[in-house]
Formats: structure tokens, sequence, C-alpha cells
């Protein structure tokens, strides 16, 4: 998996960066894996999945993840309520030929991938 750590002249900070397809998965390290205690706590839970096969749930902000021995599972929850009216509004009335989805995002990589990601992206970090 590639990925890149950068400064972000925008966000003021360092943030990593992945393919689209990967995203949100570099969007929930950079902005919820920030201090030492929060990168401790998904490193254990990496442990626990490859060596006693344990399922790790957690919400960190709008994303939900899943660690478990097959691998990482990130989610972001988007909130489509407040579009709905408009785009509904767009198409008149005609309601029901478009309708929003709040499945959000979602993206799966390895537990090595994210090992990888993880303690390079503590060293930057710290």
């Amino acid at each position: 998996m590639d990925y890149e750590i950068a400064y972000s002249e925008e966000e003021h900070g360092y943030r990593v960066q992945m393919n689209y397809e990967f995203s949100v998965i570099a969007d929930w390290i950079s902005e919820h894996l920030t201090g030492r205690e929060d990168i401790q706590k998904v490193l254990q839970c990496i442990r626990f999945a490859e060596d006693k096969e344990e399922i790790s749930r957690f919400t960190q902000g709008n994303f939900d993840i899943v660690i478990q021995q097959s691998g990482v599972s990130v989610s972001r929850k988007v909130d489509m309520s407040d579009a709905r009216d408009e785009i509904v509004a767009m198409f008149d009335n005609q309601s029901d030929f478009y309708q929003t989805s709040e499945e959000g995002i979602q993206a799966e990589c390895g537990l090595e991938d994210l090992t990888g990601i993880i303690e390079n992206w503590h060293d930057v970090v710290q």
C-alpha cells in the first residue's frame, strides 16, 4: 500500500496521504491518532487481533473502526439529512428519483500494512 506522510499547508500539520481507495484510512489516522495513547491503543488492538484473534470495534469522531485478524476496516459515516431536501428539490416533484445514502465511505487493509503506517506516523508526530 502506497502512502506518504507530508506537511499540509492547509491543515498546518502533518497528514497521511494515500490513494483515493484508502483515503478514509489516511483521514482517520491523521485526524484521530495524534497522541501517543491513541496510537498505542490501536497497536495493542492489532497485536490482540494477530495473537488472540480478538475483534476490536470502536468509534472515533465519525469513523467506525473494526480491527480483526483478517485486517482493519475503517468506515466514515456521512450525514446526508441536510442535503437530502436540497437534492430532492432539484428534481421538483420527483422525490423518488434521487435517494441520498448515508452508508458512508469504507476502506480495508491488512494488519501488517496498518502497523507499518502507524509506526511511521508515530515517528513523525512524536
